[in-house]
């Protein structure tokens, strides 16, 4: 703490962020649970809501909606003090934000394409929109090509762009939180230490904010797909490269500030193939989307991973994971490491492939039975296939978890 007393205006501003956030969480509340939740007094959170209300922030929930909604609500502590109508014995009156009062837009991007989902201040996705990037892409080109993929979501999503609360950007590679940089990205030249969140605040005078695209898939998935309730989380996000993101509740490993799990460059093999960051017999050199597909081509002629879905299930299946032996034991070695490092209770692996999703996840629980069974610390390993509208909505949830914050 500073020490700094804090005025009278800045604690208005704190209780009013505290109770608007617990409404945009909640999706409905009556005044008498924010009283609550949060031990102010009834008076303050009546103007608070109050202020709100006129503010366009938020507003009541017709009774007819709030009937079926009450049968999912939680109910607040009943030894806390009620006010106003729950005190008297009336039905409260709920309240939930205002859906189009605010916007945020988030982006994922990659080597090969960007995705943009457009998120109301509800959480709702309004519309999403996805851009191929031309080859050879530099960082010049991908700005331009992100400025293009935002001007076509403002126009086709018909939203008021002055409602705007920012932008959530997912990036590749290793991401300086603080200065907003993309510290290095082999993959496209020039991104070296590139400033992309002042480039786009300058251009669009909204606050911009960026995390690797790997912690944010894993925030994502937490919250919204197939890892929701782990309390220690690892993802791998296999693309063109392989990202890797550490949960711990809902917190993302970092070190002084920058992201640092860049685990597709974890090297195994001084010998093996040559990787795009330079050095040999890396962990993506084995099993990211294009690097897999020569060791499958040993047995059969396939052309995309999402043949894959059809194949492991005939009479293939067995061959193609044979194939995948060299492949499938480094990334074995991989989770081990990883185990050693930080012991998750549960790994993630997403891919834009179900059936390459699923072949990873069942061959790494076979081969961790070890861990996968037979004790209290057994963890748990699953699939998801990548879902532009999930880590959309996990990039534009860092814009109004930033907005909402005390």
């Amino acid at each position: 703490m500073s020490g700094v007393p804090l005025r009278s205006a800045d604690i208005r501003e704190r209780n009013a962020k505290i109770i608007l956030a617990l409404v945009q969480s909640r999706k409905y509340i009556s005044q008498s649970e924010v009283v609550a939740l949060t031990g102010l007094r009834a008076p303050t959170v009546f103007r608070i809501f109050t202020e709100l209300e006129k503010e366009g922030l938020i507003r009541p929930v017709q009774a007819e909606d709030s009937r079926p909604l009450a049968q999912n609500r939680k109910a607040p502590d009943s030894s806390s003090s009620l006010v106003g109508e729950e005190k008297k014995g009336r039905k409260p009156q709920y309240f939930e934000v205002v859906p189009d009062a605010l916007y945020s837009i988030g982006i994922d991007f990659w080597s090969r394409s960007a995705t943009l989902a457009v998120s109301d201040f509800s959480g709702e996705i309004r519309f999403i929109d996805e851009l191929e990037f031309p080859d050879p892409l530099d960082a010049d080109t991908l700005v331009t090509a992100l400025q293009t993929l935002i001007k076509r979501a403002l126009k086709k999503s018909g939203i008021d762009a002055s409602r705007l609360l920012g932008f959530g950007i997912g990036a590749p590679g290793r991401i300086d939180l603080e200065k907003g940089l993309i510290l290095s990205y082999p993959r496209i030249a020039k991104l070296a230490n590139f400033p992309l969140v002042s480039v786009l605040q300058k251009r669009y005078d909204v606050p911009v904010y960026m995390h690797n695209n790997a912690s944010l898939a894993a925030l994502a998935e937490l919250k919204y797909g197939a890892a929701r309730g782990a309390k220690s989380l690892f993802a791998f996000l296999v693309r063109s490269g392989v990202g890797g993101a550490y949960l711990e509740g809902s917190q993302p490993f970092t070190v002084l500030g920058k992201t640092a799990l860049e685990v597709g460059h974890l090297s195994f093999n001084c010998e093996g193939p040559h990787c795009t960051c330079g050095g040999q017999g890396c962990l993506e050199a084995y099993i990211a989307e294009d690097a897999v597909l020569p060791f499958i081509r040993r047995v059969y002629p396939i052309e995309s991973l999402s043949e894959l879905d059809k194949l492991i299930d005939s009479e293939m299946g067995p061959k193609i994971r044979s194939a995948m032996e060299e492949p499938l034991h480094i990334f074995e070695l991989a989770v081990r490491n990883i185990h050693t490092l930080f012991s998750p209770e549960r790994y993630l692996i997403i891919s834009r492939f179900s059936g390459y999703a699923r072949l990873l996840q069942e061959e790494i629980n076979r081969r961790l039975a070890d861990l996968c069974q037979g004790s209290e610390e057994a963890i748990t390993i699953v699939a998801d296939v990548y879902d532009s509208g999930r880590i959309g909505r996990g990039a534009t949830d860092l814009v109004i978890e930033q907005f909402l914050k005390t």
